[in-house]
């Protein structure tokens, strides 16, 4: 099993050189059609993972839109041997993959460490939708386990932070609460708590969305600073 990050993404670039499909099965037969998509699929976010992960945006790109295969497998394997393997060995010669940090280092010192603990491991493994979905289950359990340690209501989703940040009768207050812009900074966060549930989490949970690696760093930052909202209460 490969244990460096060169030695798992030689694994899968040999894997893809060596692959090949059968003409005459493929185009012929929906059912190896189907299987032969689905493995060669599964090749292909793996290496675009690795390349988001290294930040190799060329490749990325190339790969974009590639999958999930239906039918055209074989124009995606021509594209993949001819220009995506070879520029990836290039690479891999020309720096040392092992010790490069990854590119969003920088990104994870000023995530709110709880987010950061589920999210980062699934985003640098190439789930970004699973590292959203992470993000946001964790503010809405946040939340929920304190609504529950107060009152004992169990409450979930956008209908937990309208109770909870609620201006007239707050259970997590965001501010004193003493003037108008207080009021208005109450209400607005309970819009942006309850809007993040309708709108990111479940969706991600309900119809597995894949948002790009960018997209998903905007999400997990607006998932982080919601968890230091909580974090900032005034009791």
């Amino acid at each position: 099993m490969p244990k460096t990050r060169e030695e798992a993404l030689t694994k899968i670039l040999d894997e893809l050189a060596e692959f090949e499909i059968p003409m005459n099965p493929y185009y012929d037969d929906a059912e190896p059609q189907g299987v032969i998509d689905n493995i060669l699929t599964g090749k292909i976010n793996s290496l675009r993972a690795f390349c988001q992960l290294l930040g190799w945006a060329e490749l990325v790109e190339h790969m974009k839109d590639m999958t999930p295969l239906q039918g055209d497998a074989v124009e995606a394997l021509d594209l993949i041997q001819a220009f995506v393997i070879p520029e990836a060995r290039r690479r891999i010669e020309a720096s040392d993959i092992d010790n490069l940090d990854s590119p969003t280092q920088w990104f994870w010192e000023f995530v709110h460490p709880r987010i950061s603990a589920l999210a980062r491991p699934r985003f640098e493994a190439g789930f970004f939708g699973d590292a959203v979905e992470a993000s946001f289950k964790e503010v809405n359990d946040a939340v929920k386990r304190i609504l529950h340690g107060i009152d004992g209501r169990e409450l979930d989703g956008a209908g937990l932070m309208t109770t909870v940040f609620s201006p007239q009768n707050p259970v997590i207050r965001l501010s004193a609460l003493a003037t108008e812009s207080d009021r208005n900074i109450q209400q607005g966060y309970m819009q942006i708590f309850a809007g993040s549930m309708t709108g990111i989490r479940n969706p991600k949970a309900h119809e597995n969305l894949n948002p790009s690696s960018t997209k998903s760093l905007h999400l997990i930052s607006l998932a982080s600073l919601l968890m230091h909202k909580i974090d900032e209460r005034q009791e």
